[in-house]
């Protein structure tokens, strides 16, 4: 029995059978770009009603993969959504996707700071017509997060909630997801032309489904956090997998 493919031996073949598609005519090419990653605030309140004012976001990104299958997008809530029950809003999310071959890949772990942008590092890719990418958030080690920002968790928030009513809410949160975001839309037909991918985090998406009423009652140092299983920690899950919470964009040039 044959064993199966690597990533990276998975790659190659693509990029093989490309090149021996349609008699010949289309050949894809070997090349790298570099994938960085940065973060939009919100620039409204959320659907409770709370403006966010993040102070500190970081992510621990694993691999990042890039095919050819493009997102169709469904209103369709992926699993039940209690919440919605509620007043809360069904959020768009891959429907029917279908990744299709494997064009690139980042396979690097790395902690970034989200407010002040970074690099994943270089992609091992071909060219071709792209279409979404797969997300990996990672638990981070001591050497991919030598400050501990993270705390041993995939994604970390700290900011100011402030209610339309008046009430404030200081928080400190952390999010672990238990499988990759798939089907996070990039179409692009990229060929050897300079330039580099960039992901932007939506923070608002990230905020958006969360009631702050609901967190934890103030701590000594007046911080709230979400316990498990409540509304608010909740509403920070769904908003961290939501495929529209990250927007990939193609920047012409080097990276800065």
């Amino acid at each position: 029995m044959n064993p199966i493919p690597t990533p990276l031996q998975a790659l190659a073949l693509t990029a093989t059978l490309m090149s021996l598609g349609c008699g010949g005519k289309t050949e894809a090419e070997r090349r790298t770009f570099a994938v960085t990653m940065t973060a939009t605030a919100p620039t409204a309140h959320n659907e409770y009603g709370w403006t966010v004012t993040p102070e500190a976001a970081q992510l621990s990104v694993g691999s990042v993969r890039f095919f050819e299958g493009r997102v169709l997008l469904s209103q369709r809530l992926p699993r039940f959504d209690w919440y919605s029950l509620i007043g809360g809003t069904a959020h768009a999310h891959p429907g029917h996707y279908v990744p299709g071959d494997a064009l690139g890949e980042v396979l690097n772990t790395r902690t970034v700071d989200l407010l002040a942008g970074g690099n994943l590092g270089d992609a091992n890719a071909v060219t071709g017509a792209y279409g979404s990418l797969e997300l990996t958030l990672a638990t981070p080690t001591a050497a991919s997060d030598a400050q501990n920002v993270l705390g041993g968790h995939q994604a970390h928030v700290r900011g100011t909630a402030t209610h339309t009513s008046g009430a404030t809410v200081r928080f400190d949160a952390t999010v672990d997801l238990p499988k990759a975001i798939e089907g996070v839309r990039f179409e692009r037909d990229l060929q050897q032309e300079a330039g580099f991918v960039r992901i932007a985090v939506d923070l608002g998406t990230w905020m958006d489904r969360i009631d702050f009423a609901t967190a934890s009652l103030p701590d000594a140092a007046g911080v709230s956090t979400f316990p498990a299983n409540s509304q608010a920690q909740n509403g920070l899950v769904r908003g961290v997998e939501d495929t529209s919470a990250y927007v990939v964009t193609w920047v012409e040039g080097a990276v800065q």
